[in-house]
C-alpha cells in the first residue's frame, strides 16, 4: 500500500513539473507556491521550551539561540538520534567526538544547565514527534517552540499534531530563517532543489496517508 502511494506521490510531482515546463511564464510563481506549501510558520510568542530538531542543523541552532536570547526559556531540548552502527564501532574503539550540537548552542549563549538531550530513536519525523509528545505529556510545558528546517515545517507540524497530547498547549513550528532554502528561489540551487523535491514527495505521501491531518 505504501509503495503504491509513494508512486502516486511521485506521479503528482512529475505532473506538476510538466505543467511548469508547459507554461514557462508561470514557472517562478508556480515554484514559489510549491515552496510556500512546505514552509509554514507559527508565531513562537514567548516559549518556555525551545526544541531543536535533529534535521535543522546549525541553522536550527542559530534560531534556538535567538529564541533563548529573547528571554523566558526554561529548557532547550535537543532531539538526538540514536548512534549509527559506524558511530557505535568508533565508540567501541575508543574514538570520541565532541557533541557539536551542544557546544554550538553553549557558544551561542545558552547555558549548559538549560540543555536537555532527548532520545529521538532513529531520528526520523515519526520518532522525533513521538519522543517530543511523550516529553510534553510528562512535563506539561506552557508554550513550546519547535525549530525545524523550512522544507520540513508543514510535514513536521502535521505529524506532531497527530501525536500531541490534547491537554497541552499546541506547539509553535518555527522554520529557521538561517537555512539556505527560501520559498522564493529554492529551484535556483541544485542543493535546495534536491531538498525541495525530496520533501515535496514526502509531504505528498503524508497527505495521502493522512488526508484529515
Amino acid at each position: 500500500m505504501r509503495g503504491a502511494l509513494a508512486r502516486l506521490a511521485m506521479l503528482v510531482l512529475i505532473a506538476a513539473a510538466i505543467a511548469v515546463l508547459l507554461f514557462p511564464g508561470a514557472r517562478a510563481a508556480a515554484l514559489t507556491a510549491l515552496g510556500e506549501v512546505m514552509v509554514v510558520s507559527d508565531a513562537p510568542g514567548t516559549p518556555d521550551v525551545v526544541v531543536v530538531t535533529s534535521e535543522s542543523g546549525a541553522a536550527g541552532d542559530l534560531e534556538a539561540g535567538d529564541l533563548y536570547a529573547r528571554g523566558g526559556v526554561r529548557f532547550v531540548l535537543v532531539l538526538k538520534p540514536a548512534p549509527l552502527p559506524i558511530d557505535r564501532e568508533l565508540q567501541r574503539r575508543g574514538v570520541r567526538f565532541p557533541d557539536f550540537a551542544t557546544e554550538t548552542l553553549v557558544q551561542l549563549g545558552i547555558p549548559r544547565s538549560t540543555l536537555t538531550m532527548l532520545d529521538a530513536g532513529e531520528g526520523g519525523t515519526t520518532e522525533n514527534t513521538r519522543a517530543l509528545a511523550a516529553w510534553a505529556r510528562e512535563h506539561r510545558p506552557a508554550r513550546v517552540a519547535v525549530v525545524v528546517g523550512p522544507t520540513h515545517a508543514r510535514r513536521y507540524r502535521r505529524a506532531l499534531k497527530r501525536v500531541w497530547p490534547e491537554d497541552v498547549a499546541a506547539p509553535a513550528i518555527v522554520p529557521t530563517p538561517y537555512s539556505a532554502f527560501k520559498a522564493s528561489d529554492w529551484w535556483e540551487s541544485r542543493t535546495t532543489l534536491r531538498e525541495g523535491i525530496v520533501e515535496l514527495q514526502k509531504l505528498t505521501l503524508d497527505l495521502l496517508l493522512h488526508p484529515l491531518g
